[in-house]
């Protein structure tokens, strides 16, 4: 069924370096050390630390490579962002060769192991979060899931049934087989080789290339640990995922994680025009210069009646504690605001549905006729849209209200 010698036959040149930074767990997470992951670990940080502090102090200080440091930096962490995750993890767009190739490469620096590896083991957390199998459940506490996960992990082979999809491609199996080599290259040698032009290779080799793994990594790991256990859950509250504004910012927009695990399959992290999510920026601007396509975004309806959801519960956890604080003037004020947000709701739902309908039919055949239906209803979903924010935040302004009276 596949090529023969793929990755299991591959294992032993994968040796000191195969698995640095990746991991995964059955339904039980081993015990047993891994030693090359754990030795890495442990090892650059003070490496990075103590040869940048010596870099700076000795005068060997070079603008050049802290700006190489941030390039290599951006690259990687959104190989990892952009590539790694929301493209092939979770299939959020679709991207030309070209862009595939770049992620593959950045992603590859970040010696966060193989698309393969981390795409495997990035779906199960998914699938299994907060439980047993979920390879980097924060249930087994703050420092498992951000790093010990992978102190432990099982150096299991990766099984091609669990991602079929990200196997069929043939590059996608030659980063794998090649991964070492791939990260070495790009990871290492690269940004030593350009910072020895300028006179700098002590620099290259801790600033540009063991800070900005170690960097990188713990940046990654904030959003497995910290973006679990602090932050704001505006989706939903049945897993333990966040919004975390500060993990966002180290890690280029992947810190909105409970709006993330609610809609794992858009392309976006941070959906307000305010959040600083930079991978979704990179994504559209790929898209316009015919390099991404068919971004994946969730249908604002479905958005806000999670949202909806969430506020209405809190506010009735609220209300619990004061229980008379809900005069019947605020009863019918806020009943009104609600009927209104689930009446825009259920607008845009019926629109939405027209208007991908006449879409359909219109690819089967097209008429002057089906050409004005299909302008006019999108321009009524879009009117829709507008008005399901007007009423949201009506709903919203009128639990403000009722909070600051039960206050």
């Amino acid at each position: 069924m596949y090529p023969e010698g793929h990755f299991e036959a591959r294992q032993t040149t994968r040796s000191f370096f195969a698995r640095m930074t990746t991991g995964s767990t059955s339904a039980r997470p081993s015990r047993r050390v891994n030693w090359p992951t754990t030795l890495f670990l442990f090892i650059t940080p003070p490496v990075a630390i103590s040869g940048t502090v010596w870099w700076v102090a000795s005068g060997q200080f070079n603008r050049a490579t802290l700006a190489l440091f941030f390039l290599t930096w951006a690259a990687t962490a959104m190989g990892i962002t952009g590539g790694y995750h929301r493209l092939f993890s979770h299939r959020a767009y679709e991207a030309s060769g070209p862009l595939r190739m770049l992620f593959l490469l950045g992603g590859g620096a970040a010696w966060e192991g193989s698309v393969l590896e981390w795409c495997r083991d990035h779906r199960r957390h998914h699938r299994f979060v907060d439980t047993e199998r979920d390879p980097y459940n924060i249930g087994q506490g703050f420092w498992w899931a951000h790093m010990l996960w992978l102190v432990f992990n099982r150096r299991e082979p990766v099984n091609p049934e669990e991602v079929p999809d990200l196997y069929a491609d043939r590059w996608i199996r030659l980063q794998h087989r090649y991964y070492v080599w791939i990260a070495i290259g790009t990871s290492f040698l690269l940004p030593i080789a350009l910072c020895a032009l300028w006179g700098d290779l002590w620099g290259g080799l801790f600033v540009a290339t063991t800070l900005r793994i170690v960097v990188n990594h713990h940046a990654t790991f904030l959003i497995n640990s910290l973006s679990h256990i602090a932050g704001s859950q505006p989706y939903s509250d049945s897993h333990s995922a966040r919004d975390n504004w500060f993990t966002a910012l180290l890690t280029y927009g992947e810190g909105y994680h409970n709006y993330h695990h609610e809609f794992p399959s858009d392309y976006r992290n941070g959906i307000r025009p305010w959040q600083w999510d930079p991978t979704k920026w990179l994504i559209w601007s790929c898209s316009r210069l015919s390099l991404a396509h068919s971004l994946r975004r969730v249908d604002p309806e479905k958005i806000t009646a999670k949202r909806l959801e969430m506020q209405e519960k809190h506010l009735a956890e609220r209300l619990r504690r004061f229980p008379g604080a809900l005069t019947g003037v605020a009863q019918q004020t806020l009943g009104a605001a609600r009927e209104q947000v689930h009446q825009s709701v259920e607008r845009l739902v019926q629109l939405r549905a027209q208007y991908q309908r006449l879409k359909h039919d219109l690819r089967s055949g097209t008429t002057a006729e089906l050409h004005r239906q299909v302008a006019e209803l999108h321009g009524r979903v879009h009117h829709a849209e507008h008005d399901l924010a007007t009423t949201m935040a009506t709903w919203q302004s009128a639990v403000r209200g009722i909070t600051r009276t039960a206050a």
